[in-house]
């Protein structure tokens, strides 16, 4: 199986379609409602090492950020995190508003950047997610599955780090309300991607807190 992080690498800096995925938008023709004018980014944090790893959809799209994408210094940001060993993005950066709403139940999880990683299935940003079946299109979706069943949930399952499942644990493979082995999770959550209160939750910020020593 190809390597997630080489995959990305084969995209330019100012790019904005993936070339493995641009032969499905241009068959699309504009059919979808993902914006090709902002910088493609399936992960953000040091994914290769991360200790906790938040699984979602599909990116947002932060207000400007298809302005910012035509600037170098959000291009370089963009090819450093596609590396899969850069920090999670501080709160300078696009999107930082969306993390600091989505981690908050990790306690001080800013000061542990270097070891939180968010992973999405799919790359592209849209304001309104609704293009299911065209996320099961591309190769940049399907790679970032495979590397997931492949490589991350089993070392979540061993206990290596904690995987937890915040947005469509059917589309990642996962049954929502269930637990994988030592550290792999798939709580019931809100469509806005936060953990329905009970057991499981409680559990799971136990867990993730004790493995970054936050408080």
């Amino acid at each position: 199986m190809s390597d997630i992080f080489d995959f990305w690498q084969r995209i330019a800096p100012a790019d904005c379609v993936h070339p493995d995925d641009a032969p499905t938008f241009k068959r699309l023709n504009g059919q979808h409602r993902f914006n090709l004018n902002c910088l493609p980014l399936s992960f953000t944090g040091p994914l290769k090492t991360a200790r906790v790893v938040l699984l979602y959809l599909a990116p947002g799209l932060p207000k400007d950020l298809e302005r910012q994408s035509r600037s170098p210094e959000l291009q370089i940001l963009y090819a450093n995190q596609r590396t899969g060993t850069t920090y999670l993005p501080d709160m300078s950066s696009a999107g930082h508003q969306w993390r600091k709403s989505r981690l908050s139940f990790l306690g001080d999880w800013e000061q542990h950047r270097d070891k939180i990683a968010v992973f999405n299935i799919g790359a592209y940003h849209s304001r309104e997610f609704i293009d299911h079946d065209v996320l099961a299109s591309l190769p940049s979706s399907r790679m970032a599955l495979d590397w997931a069943q492949s490589v991350l949930f089993p070392e979540a399952e061993a206990g290596n780090r904690v995987v937890i499942c915040m947005r469509a644990a059917r589309y990642w493979g996962l049954r929502a309300g269930k637990t994988f082995g030592k550290s792999l999770f798939a709580p019931e959550t809100t469509r806005g991607g936060h953990m329905v209160a009970g057991k499981q939750r409680e559990l799971i910020i136990g867990k993730a807190r004790r493995t970054l020593g936050t408080r």
